[in-house]
C-alpha cells in the first residue's frame, strides 16, 4: 500500500517551475502574497487560465467561461490595491461555481437539454457573498444530469474526467468542481450535497471540501428557479486544495447571525477520534479502508485517542432506508408532471420490504405527507443517537466512497450500475449509505487526503463532527494537512 508521505503544503504543491505551480498554491498562501503585493491579481489569473489552457481538452471541468471579464475584473482589483483601498478578504482570488447555481446572464442547466435556455437573471446567495469578498469568478464547473450520479457528464456539455486519472471519474455531482481546483483551473469552487456530491469528489480528486452545517450556507439560487435557502438535506460547501483554505471560505460563505462555534479540541493529544473503516451493510473496498486504518494509527501515534470500528447508535438498514425515502422526496419537488406520473406507477408495483435503492427512489418521490412525519420521527432519533455519541467523541472518521476513482462507465442509469468491491459486484448506490450517515441528520463533514491507493490514486477521509461544530472537523483536517496528508499536483502533471 502506497500513502502520501508526510511533506509540507508548500512542498507538495512546489513544481520545477514556481510561475508553474503558482496554480496549485493554496488560497491561504495566495491571499497573503496578494495582499502584500509579492503577487498581482491579474499573474494569478494567467496561471489559472494556462492550467485551463492545457488541461481542458483531456479534464473538461469549466464548461462555462469568461477569463476575459475575469481579468478585467483582476486588474481594477489590482489598482484598488495599489491605491490602497480596503479589499475584501478574497479580492483577486480567482474561483469557480458549480452549473447548478445561478449567476446572472449565465445559463443554469443542471446537465439537462431541456433547460439550456434558462438564463439567470441574478447571481445565487453564495455568489453574491464571494463576490462582496472580492473573489473573482472565472466559470461554471460541470455536472451529472439532475446531479444524479458519481461522474460528470451530461448532453449539455460532455464528460469531466479525473485530473490524476483521465480514463477515471472525478466524481459527483460536484465533479466539475474538484476537478477544476484539482487542476489549477480555478483556486477554490463550491458545490452543492445531499448525497456526497462534495465528498466523493475530494476523495477522488485528492482534494479537501466541506459539507457544512445543514441552514448555514444559503442555497438560494441552486438549482432551477429554485429560491429556498435550506432545502431538506441538501447544503453547499467549498472544495480547496488546503483545510485552511475550507475555513476561510466557510466564514466567508456562512449566513449572516450564523455563528461558527470554536471547535473542541484545542490541540491533538486532546482529540477523541471514532473510526469505522467498513460496514457490512455497505462494505468498502481495502484500497479505502487499509488507508483510513493507516491513516488511525497515525493519529494514535501523535497522541489521539483513537478507537477502532467506532460508530452512534444507529440500525444501519433503518438509517439507509430513512434516508433513501427522504432524499428522493426532497428531490421530488423538481421532477416534472410526467416524470413524477411515472414514480407513481412504478411505486405501485414495489415491494414494501425490499430495501434495494431502485425500488426506494420511487417509493420516496411519492411519499405521503404521513409517512414523511414518520420518517423524521425516525430522523430526530438517529440525530439523538448521533448527540450521545459526540458526548464521547469529538469526531468520527469514516470513508466518503466505497473504492478509489472508478472508470468511466456512462451505461443505463447510475442505480443500474456496478462497482468492483474487494473483487465482489456491489451496485453502486450502496456507497450512499457513506453519504446519509452524517447527511440525513445534517452534521458537517470534512474530506481530506488521506493516502494514495496501490494504483496511485487519491483515497481520502470523511471527517463527521456534531451539528453546528463545522470547525471542530475542519481542524482535525488541518491537523491531517500538518502531519503531511496534503493536496498534490496532478500525476499528469507531474510525470
Amino acid at each position: 500500500m502506497a500513502f502520501a508521505s508526510p511533506t509540507s503544503v508548500i512542498e507538495a504543491t512546489a513544481g520545477v517551475d514556481d510561475a508553474e505551480s503558482l496554480c496549485y498554491w493554496p488560497l491561504w498562501r495566495l491571499t497573503q502574497a496578494l495582499q502584500t503585493q509579492a503577487l498581482s491579481a491579474q499573474t494569478l489569473l494567467d496561471a489559472c487560465e494556462a492550467a485551463f489552457k492545457r488541461d481542458h481538452e483531456t479534464v473538461h471541468a469549466l464548461v462555462i467561461h469568461d477569463h476575459a471579464a475575469a481579468r478585467a475584473e483582476a486588474c481594477r482589483i489590482d489598482a484598488a490595491r495599489r491605491a490602497g483601498e480596503a479589499l475584501g478578504p478574497l479580492a483577486g482570488i480567482p474561483f469557480s461555481i458549480k452549473e447548478s447555481f445561478d449567476v446572472a446572464g449565465w445559463p443554469t442547466t443542471c446537465g439537462d437539454s431541456a433547460h439550456a435556455h434558462n438564463i439567470a437573471d441574478q447571481d445565487a446567495a453564495v455568489i453574491t457573498r464571494l463576490r462582496r469578498a472580492g473573489a473573482v469568478l472565472l466559470g461554471k464547473s460541470n455536472v451529472p444530469l439532475h446531479l444524479r450520479d458519481w461522474q460528470s457528464h451530461n448532453a449539455v456539455y460532455g464528460t469531466t474526467r479525473n485530473p490524476h486519472a483521465p480514463t477515471r471519474t472525478p466524481g459527483g455531482s460536484s465533479g466539475g468542481s474538484a476537478a477544476a481546483v484539482c487542476a489549477g483551473m480555478s483556486v477554490f469552487d463550491v458545490g452543492s450535497d445531499i448525497g456526497s456530491s462534495l465528498r466523493n469528489p475530494a476523495h477522488y480528486c485528492g482534494i479537501f471540501s466541506h459539507k457544512s452545517t445543514h441552514g448555514l450556507i444559503s442555497l438560494a439560487g441552486h438549482g432551477i428557479r429554485s429560491d429556498d435557502p435550506t432545502p431538506d438535506i441538501n447544503v453547499a460547501g467549498p472544495l480547496a486544495r488546503s483545510a485552511k483554505d475550507l475555513e476561510i471560505l466557510l466564514r466567508v460563505l456562512a449566513q449572516d447571525g450564523r455563528e461558527l462555534r470554536a471547535p473542541r479540541p484545542v490541540q491533538l493529544d486532546h482529540c477523541r477520534i471514532g473510526v469505522l473503516s467498513s460496514h457490512p451493510f455497505a462494505p468498502v473496498d481495502s484500497e479505502v479502508s487499509t488507508v483510513i486504518e493507516s491513516l488511525a494509527r497515525r493519529l494514535e501515534q501523535s497522541g489521539a485517542k483513537v478507537t477502532m470500528q467506532s460508530m452512534p447508535s444507529i440500525e444501519a438498514e433503518e438509517l439507509w432506508r430513512t434516508y433513501v425515502l427522504m432524499l428522493r422526496a426532497a428531490t421530488s419537488m423538481y421532477m416534472n408532471d410526467s416524470a413524477y406520473a411515472q414514480a407513481q406507477e412504478r411505486a405501485r408495483e414495489c415491494d414494501p420490504h425490499d430495501l434495494s435503492y431502485a425500488t426506494l427512489q420511487h417509493v420516496g418521490t411519492v411519499l405521503d405527507h404521513r409517512a414523511w412525519l414518520q420518517l423524521a420521527q425516525a430522523r430526530r432519533r438517529f440525530a439523538r443517537a448521533w448527540d450521545d455519541y459526540f458526548q464521547w467523541y469529538d469526531v468520527l472518521l469514516c470513508p466518503a466512497a466505497a473504492t478509489p476513482a472508478f472508470e468511466l462507465n456512462q451505461a443505463g442509469e447510475p442505480w443500474q450500475r456496478m462497482l468492483s468491491v474487494n473483487g465482489r459486484p456491489q451496485p453502486m448506490t450502496t456507497q450512499l449509505f457513506w453519504a446519509g450517515f452524517s447527511g440525513l441528520c445534517g452534521l458537517p463533514s470534512t474530506v481530506a487526503p488521506a493516502g494514495l491507493s496501490t494504483e496511485g490514486l487519491p483515497v481520502g477521509v470523511q471527517i463527521i463532527a456534531g451539528h453546528g461544530e463545522d470547525l471542530t472537523s475542519l481542524r482535525v483536517a488541518q491537523w491531517l494537512e500538518d502531519l503531511g496528508y496534503c493536496y498534490r499536483p496532478p500525476r499528469m502533471r507531474r510525470q
